[in-house]
């Protein structure tokens, strides 16, 4: 097996990225972690923070395998957090505002229509 010349060549490297530096400035040390597992690999992980805040718990991440997308593993951990837990919040990024409208989430606040920043979201 050889190395891809370039890091862009690697599927979801992007997520690879984000993940990497999001555990270089946070300490997920004791967190608890909802993974979905096939044939020893994992499939889709949500680290989640259940002492954010004294009223909810919230997802620090959800990650999903590039290739096993739009196939509802996200979906499946992000319903054994939902009912771990009575209220979860999260930052989500635009493009993934519609997967978590279906799971039940609402805008906090009306996102700025000119910004691909995370949002803060609130279980209806």
């Amino acid at each position: 097996m050889t190395a891809p010349g370039n890091v862009r060549e690697i599927p979801g490297w992007e997520d690879l990225q984000l993940l990497q530096a999001m555990m270089a400035k946070n300490d997920f040390t004791g967190m608890p972690m909802h993974a979905y597992v096939e044939d020893g690999k994992v499939i889709a992980v949500a680290i989640v923070d259940p002492d954010a805040y004294p009223l909810y718990a919230k997802v620090w991440c959800l990650e999903v395998s590039p290739m096993h997308r739009r196939l509802g593993y996200g979906r499946r951990v992000m319903e054994d957090v939902l009912n771990e837990y009575d209220d979860v919040k999260l930052v989500a990024m635009r493009d993934a505002f519609g997967f978590y409208k279906k799971m039940g989430f609402v805008f906090v606040e009306e996102p700025d229509p000119k910004s691909n920043v995370g949002y803060m979201l609130s279980r209806a």
